[in-house]
């Protein structure tokens, strides 16, 4: 120890050749009696139909983007996996339920199981990943269900975790009770919820609430006043705790100390949520999920999305996530900086690994670079991950003891023209130290551990327009399946057979609005909607066949652009009593009459918009040819009341 003194001593008194003084090193010793808190993982949540375009890519492509979010030391290697627990509910898309009916609750089958995409992407997660940790959360639920936190509700919940469980063969961990971003109701969890969840054998399953984004870290309160309701939360989470779009000079919403000395986890259960994965803002991930633990204790992150896989109408921005990948037409992907950014974490720790308090911590204040160190209590191996700021400039000289000294370390480094290099393997010196030097505006890895790689795969095809001219008769789509390239934003559009015909068509499910999970100005379409195409199509005409039953309507949009407080676009819809109306944005009547209806015959609707010229056509008949500009472009979308509004043959012509 005296040499190793003495070593410091002539470090601190070193005098450049130029005259300088040498900057003194940060001196970080390691021993893994220091306390911290468990490590439980880095993770993404799919919800808000954020992931729907991914299943419809070519398997090639799918097989690859699956690979750079869940395989292990390859990409982002992501440790957790939330999904929404669907409803058929607008939140920002539709996505499916697992039990439409109070029928499909009580009788549960694999095929409810099937739809959507939840179900699926969590089975290629724990392909590539049999240690994922899972988690599910309701934002809307079905009509029957009458409302939140009652024992039809807890029923819902407890379904969708023991139908995955039966039919799927995925253990859920996690459980978030209740509505997303709402208050939480502990006697509900206490008396309902949890009791059920013991009966239907999923005692195992862990709790996590609110999963609010305000009112932070009050539940902790309660907690401390609720021994017994305690005892059955294992964790409390909260939303974008740095802000929605996270700065690391936000000193917001911390933690109090005495919600940190309660024991419960603290998580970021839904957060970062950046414009795009750029590496400017993959460089503030890191340094805020290394501020997460320094500042909050907090010990696990779910980033919402984990990726951008919807239509660019849909959700609050154009591009979000870790990497886009939303042409499945194409099979075109985009890496970006951020899935490394993830990766200078979760490739190189565990969960179930531990924070070394005394290795974590800011380098000179809240709002500038920091570190956070965890060990593997199984083998002592080390990680201790650096965010650089830009007036970050420094030498640390680690000290590891005990267990925790290695024959070698290894550094890796991203910074804005290279991400996730291996840069150096060092030999601990005779005094069992080394020294690291940080440069500015970087991240870095030092590490004990060995097998992470920069995953690359072959090149992904190039980005391309939504192909038109394009139709579809849902002749290849399998029934009770949502058509591809189909993006669903109200409702439920799955693919039906005639059974005397065996004609295949597109059939709208739902009969009864389910009730709404919305935020303040959120986007809240007018009946069950469904998308697809490009934001850049102008002149097109869009053609689809409709059967209306004895009541309700359909109706086709053409250029639909941003999904605001109303549909964007050119509305036409058809009632069942033959009324007809043609819409500005949802809400502006353009033009109206009438037509000879029959119910349950099919009736062809067509728009066409060429420059500010749009033509209303049913069964062939122009009815009207109005001048207007006020929407220059957009995707096509179907859409009907609360109905099983049925459409087919589909054909979109550029004009």
């Amino acid at each position: 120890m005296k040499s190793f003194m003495f070593f410091l001593f002539l470090v601190s008194v070193a005098v450049r050749s130029e005259g300088q003084h040498e900057v003194v090193p940060l001196v970080l010793t390691l021993n893994e009696k220091d306390s911290g808190r468990i490590f439980e993982g880095i993770g993404g949540v799919s919800a808000g139909a954020s992931s729907e375009l991914l299943i419809d890519y070519p398997e090639t492509q799918r097989k690859e983007i699956l690979d750079y979010l869940f395989k292990p030391k390859f990409g982002a290697a992501l440790q957790q996996l939330k999904v929404e627990i669907g409803a058929d509910v607008c939140v920002v898309g539709s996505e499916a339920s697992h039990a439409r009916t109070m029928q499909e609750l009580m009788f549960p089958k694999k095929e409810y199981y099937e739809r959507g995409y939840e179900y699926w992407l969590m089975k290629e997660a724990q392909k590539r990943n049999p240690e994922m940790i899972f988690s599910a959360l309701e934002w809307g639920i079905p009509a029957y269900l009458t409302g939140f936190w009652t024992r039809e509700n807890a029923a819902y919940i407890t379904q969708f975790i023991k139908g995955a469980k039966d039919f799927l063969g995925i253990d859920m961990q996690y459980i978030s009770p209740g509505k997303n971003e709402s208050t939480i109701d502990g006697n509900w969890i206490k008396n309902v919820l949890k009791p059920g969840l013991d009966k239907a054998g999923l005692s195992k399953v862990k709790i996590l609430a609110p999963d609010d984004n305000a009112r932070y870290w009050e539940f902790c309160e309660e907690l401390r006043k609720d021994p017994a309701l305690a005892s059955m939360v294992n964790a409390v989470g909260y939303h974008y705790v740095y802000g929605h779009l996270p700065r690391m000079d936000n000193e917001e919403n911390p933690v109090p100390e005495s919600a940190k000395k309660q024991g419960v986890s603290l998580w970021a259960s839904e957060d970062w949520s950046m414009l795009d994965g750029n590496w400017k803002n993959a460089h503030v991930l890191a340094g805020i999920l290394n501020k997460m633990y320094i500042r909050d204790r907090i010990t696990a992150m779910q980033i919402w999305c984990p990726f951008d896989g919807y239509y660019d109408n849909t959700g609050e921005y154009h591009s979000t996530g870790l990497f886009q990948a939303d042409q499945p037409w194409s099979g075109h992907y985009r890496i970006s900086p951020a899935i490394w950014a993830v990766a200078h974490f979760t490739q190189f720790s565990q969960p179930g690994w531990k924070y070394i308090n005394s290795g974590s911590h800011y380098f000179d204040k809240p709002s500038g670079g920091n570190y956070t160190t965890l060990y593997n209590p199984e083998t002592g191996d080390f990680t201790t991950v650096v965010y650089a700021d830009s007036s970050t400039r420094k030498k640390i000289l680690f000290h590891p003891e005990g267990r925790l000294l290695k024959p070698f370390v290894y550094v890796w480094k991203s910074d804005e023209k290279n991400q996730f290099q291996m840069i150096k393997k060092i030999r601990p010196d005779n005094n069992n130290s080394f020294e690291v030097d940080i440069e500015p505006e970087s991240i870095y890895t030092i590490t004990t551990t060995t097998g992470q790689q920069k995953g690359s795969l072959e090149t992904p095809p190039p980005p391309a327009p939504f192909p038109i001219p394009y139709a579809e008769d849902f002749s290849g789509t399998p029934d009770r399946k949502n058509p591809r390239f189909f993006a669903d934003i109200e409702g439920a559009f799955e693919v039906e057979t005639n059974p005397a015909t065996k004609n295949k068509f597109l059939s709208q499910q739902i009969t009864d609005p389910p009730i709404n999970w919305t935020y303040a100005g959120g986007f809240k379409p007018l009946g069950p909607l469904t998308q697809l195409g490009d934001v850049s199509w102008k002149n097109y005409a869009l053609s689809v066949d409709v059967q209306i039953p004895a009541k309700g309507y359909a109706q086709i949009i053409a250029r639909m652009g941003d999904l605001r407080e109303y549909t964007e676009g050119y509305v036409l819809k058809l009632h069942h009593s033959g009324y007809w109306e043609l819409f500005l944005n949802s809400h502006l009547i353009l033009a109206s009459g009438y037509v000879k209806m029959k119910a349950n015959a099919w009736h062809n609707l067509k728009l066409k918009c060429v420059d500010d010229t749009i033509e209303v056509l049913i069964d062939g008949h122009s009815l009207t040819r109005i001048s207007n500009d006020v929407v220059k472009s957009g995707l096509v979308g179907l859409g009907s009341s609360w109905d099983r509004v049925r459409f087919d043959n589909l054909s979109i012509q550029k004009l």
